[in-house]
């Protein structure tokens, strides 16, 4: 059984993990710097005490949401971790207000793109040279 609740420190090492699998872009202390300005907006799926995927979200501005980061280790990929940390961090941002969620996807992601499109989002724009290796990110938003 998955349960969805927040980010504590011992699952440092289980979201490192998974970040390095998944995408290995960002310092890994940076997740702890996360948890420790965004507690709330920082949950993991957990089967039977190991974390198997994260969301890392904030608020951006009045009315407006921020996903951060989102995954899932590749062994639970296609077995709704995904949408079930997605959908709960959607819920703790209409409970704060929150009237938009924007995210960024790199261009050549169509199965992150696809992902975000069944769950509402729609695509808005394009940032240029967004990620380290100077490839593009597309911009999606859901509408509250």
């Amino acid at each position: 059984m998955i349960i969805i609740r927040k980010f504590q420190p011992s699952d440092f090492q289980w979201v490192i993990d998974i970040e390095r699998k998944v995408f290995n872009e960002h310092d890994p202390y940076l997740y702890m710097q996360f948890y420790e300005t965004y507690p709330d907006t920082f949950i993991v799926a957990d089967i039977n005490g190991f974390v198997i995927g994260y969301v890392a979200g904030f608020l951006a501005q009045v009315g407006v949401g921020r996903i951060f980061s989102l995954a899932v280790d590749p062994k639970y990929q296609n077995r709704s971790v995904g949408s079930n940390l997605l959908k709960e961090i959607i819920n703790i941002f209409r409970k704060e207000g929150v009237t938009e969620i924007i995210l960024e996807v790199r261009m050549d992601n169509i199965k992150a793109k696809r992902f975000y499109e069944r769950l509402g989002f729609s695509q808005f724009g394009i940032a240029e040279k967004y990620y380290n290796d100077g490839q593009n990110a597309r911009l999606m938003k859901l509408k509250l």
